[in-house]
């Protein structure tokens, strides 16, 4: 994290300032874009393992000998 923020914090010294707001917005969406990824990769995972887990719900032992 701390190298991250020193290299917007070199990015912003070296340019006058509207490459570094074309870089934020950039990062903006991207992060945007990775959270809104990661709830839908979530809302599957949730629905597979629900489903697993009926599956082995539905799993009839037979009746020891």
């Amino acid at each position: 994290m701390v190298g991250f923020l020193r290299t917007f914090g070199r990015i912003r010294r070296d340019t006058r300032g509207g490459v570094f707001v074309e870089y934020l917005l950039l990062c903006t969406i991207v992060g945007i874009g990775v959270i809104v990824g990661l709830a839908t990769v979530k809302e599957a995972l949730i629905l597979e393992l629900t489903d697993l887990a009926m599956a082995i719900g539905q799993i009839v032992c037979p009746p020891s000998p």
